[in-house]
């Protein structure tokens, strides 16, 4: 018998981004449930608020060090056009350079909410004004954080910044593609996932089943719907009693990027950013980085190729 995680991992691939990730539920208080707006004194909103404070500080004085430092070790940030920087390292580097060219730019950081997403993670969202000196037009940009704790504190998983005027609503036939049966395998498991339309066609339903051999080990339903506020959202329900969420986005590139936390079977909380890539109609490629469980990091998941079950 495979271990959870291992099994959880194949699922994730071809349920696009919910393994890693099934939500977190019972250990959650029921006045503040995952997901939810967290309340302005919560433990949360006190720490992104408070972190937000410092990097505006490091920010106006143009420190390069102690901007990276508010990522986690292998965190990334993902800007208007779509690039991608990944790593303490390479993010210092980006934000000296940007100091060198502006050395007295300011930052004002406009937090509009605040949502739990368990234990050891919160969504931050709003609004970043940047002015640099000699120019009257101010830029303004809309973002949204992935916050994670971690031994010493709070950091950013995963950043990603994006003009006003660009859309954010996300309509469910941008992935309509994945409706048909498709399949995935490692040496010991097989994953087989069915997605289609529910009757009102308001949502995409999938439903899977992991196996090893001819043994059928869990299986579980995914629901991909989209919000109020037009961002696309998932929902995992698995045969073990765990269950997920997870939010998506596009970049430039075509490259889904998934957002997702997560109480896995045995109680571990854990927290990743998946990425999902259309190869063609018939393939994509799922890649889970930025893992944590319990605030300890954990090795990225290489690519798994999936594959359309044809009929």
């Amino acid at each position: 018998m495979i271990g959870n995680r291992r099994v959880w991992s194949l699922v994730t691939a071809l349920c696009t981004g919910v393994v890693v990730i099934c939500l977190v539920y019972r250990s959650f208080a029921q006045d503040e449930k995952p997901g939810a707006e967290t309340k302005a004194d919560s433990p949360e909103a006190a720490a992104v608020r408070k972190q937000a404070d410092e990097v505006i500080k490091a920010f106006n004085r143009g420190d390069a060090k102690a901007m990276a430092s508010f990522w986690t070790e292998n965190g990334e940030y993902i800007g208007p056009d779509g690039e991608t920087v990944r790593g303490r390292g390479a993010i210092e580097k980006e934000y000296a350079e940007f100091f060198k060219k502006n050395p007295k730019a300011t930052l004002e950081i406009q937090i509009q909410s605040v949502r739990r997403l368990g234990p050891r993670a919160a969504m931050e969202e709003g609004t970043l004004v940047v002015r640099l000196p000699g120019k009257k037009e101010k830029g303004e940009s809309r973002y949204s954080v992935l916050h994670v704790k971690e031994d010493d504190g709070w950091h950013a998983a995963s950043v990603r910044e994006w003009l006003p005027d660009e859309t954010t609503a996300m309509a469910l036939k941008d992935i309509d593609w994945l409706i048909g049966t498709w399949e995935a395998r490692s040496p010991e498991t097989e994953v087989q996932t069915i997605y289609e339309w529910d009757d009102n066609k308001a949502f995409l339903r999938c439903r899977y089943t992991v196996k090893q051999g001819d043994k059928v080990l869990n299986s579980g339903t995914q629901v991909i719907g989209k919000d109020p506020a037009g961002k696309l959202r998932s929902w995992l329900f698995d045969s073990s009693g765990s269950f997920g969420e997870s939010i998506w986005s596009r970049d430039d590139s075509n490259r889904w990027v998934i957002e997702a936390t997560a109480t896995l079977p045995d109680g571990s909380e854990m927290v990743a950013t998946n990425l999902l890539i259309p190869i063609n109609k018939d393939t994509f490629t799922w890649q889970s980085v930025d893992r944590s469980a319990g605030g300890a990091p954990l090795p990225d998941v290489p690519p798994v190729k999936v594959t359309r079950v044809q009929r």
